[in-house]
């Protein structure tokens, strides 16, 4: 089974690096919140590498930018 919603690549180290640095930055509380963390945090990845960022970094500035932004 896949770790990770993404195809494996050359790049999928960094994909997965700047994942992890999410889950390990963002204060999940629960299993179920870390799911849905972990599931908005790899589509916001995706969409910054989609858009040509490949450092892991940013990848996760990105996501997390993004997951604190008020709603």
């Amino acid at each position: 089974m896949a770790r990770f919603p993404w195809p494996v690549t050359d790049e999928d180290l960094v994909l997965d690096n700047a994942l992890a640095s999410v889950l390990n930055t963002y204060d999940a509380r629960g299993d179920e919140e870390e799911a849905v963390v972990r599931d908005a945090a790899a589509r916001l990845i995706i969409e910054a590498y989609n858009q040509g960022i490949r450092d892991e970094a940013i990848l996760s500035r990105f996501a997390l930018k993004a997951l604190r932004a008020p709603r």
